[in-house]
């Protein structure tokens, strides 16, 4: 599975398997572990860092624990960019 079309069919026939919240600091609202996050911090990214977390999920990380090292560097590039940016988002 490596299109993201496949990716997207993938994530949204995921359930709430256990609790997992968006990835946003600070957020607590619960999203499938398949997501990145919720809809409003998932569309506050940069379009091309949606694409990167896009292109660096493998699915089935989420249900092993395995995310991959491109995935972690994405991972790390976002809250950097979160870091840097959301004092100007408010």
């Amino acid at each position: 599975m490596s299109s993201i079309s496949e990716k997207v069919k993938y994530i949204f026939n995921q359930g709430q398997t256990r609790k997992h919240h968006c990835h946003w600091p600070g957020c607590t609202k619960n999203v499938p572990p398949s997501m990145w996050g919720c809809k409003v911090h998932w569309y506050t990214l940069p379009s091309l860092l949606r694409a990167k977390i896009w292109s660096a999920f493998v699915p089935g990380q989420e249900v092993k624990g395995t995310p991959s090292a491109a995935y972690i560097k994405v991972a790390k590039e976002v809250q950097d960019w979160i870091e840097q940016n959301a004092t100007k988002l408010k």
